[in-house]
């Protein structure tokens, strides 16, 4: 685990370079969010995935930072929904020093590749949910429910 990071930029750029340093696992994840929207699971922790991936025989014990450190949990989860939006019918965020940042310019800064965020931030994603967008849509589902 990290030391505690001092400002709302050194928060997400933690974030940034774990995705950069474990793209395999962070994809994992996704990968296992997308498995309970479609399922119609309303709610997925932290403490979750591990349980999710181990139902699954999927060995994600390479990342023992992010079963301690809900910080870490807090950033990535945000960029998962930014990435795709329909996840955020199962995650679910509190306020955080992390939506003080550009969360888009600082992927780019720190883990350098250039996706297709649909979302700008986890608001959006949730918005996009909430009206049914294209990007939220969830198959048998309407309005993220």
């Amino acid at each position: 685990m990290r030391d505690v990071t001092t400002t709302p930029t050194d928060l997400v750029g933690y974030g940034c370079s774990w995705i950069r340093d474990h793209p395999r696992e962070f994809k994992t994840i996704m990968h296992l969010l997308h498995l309970e929207v479609e399922a119609g699971n309303p709610r997925v922790s932290r403490g979750d995935i591990y349980a999710l991936a181990r139902k699954r025989g999927i060995d994600i014990a390479t990342m023992p930072d992010l079963k301690r450190d809900n910080t870490l949990w807090s950033v990535i989860a945000r960029y998962m929904v930014m990435l795709r939006p329909k996840l955020a019918c199962c995650l679910h965020f509190r306020k955080s020093a992390a939506d003080e940042v550009d969360m888009v310019a600082r992927w780019h800064e720190v883990v350098g590749t250039h996706p297709a965020f649909l979302a700008s931030d986890w608001k959006q994603a949730k918005e996009a949910v909430a009206v049914d967008d294209c990007s939220a849509q969830v198959k048998g589902r309407s309005n993220g429910r």
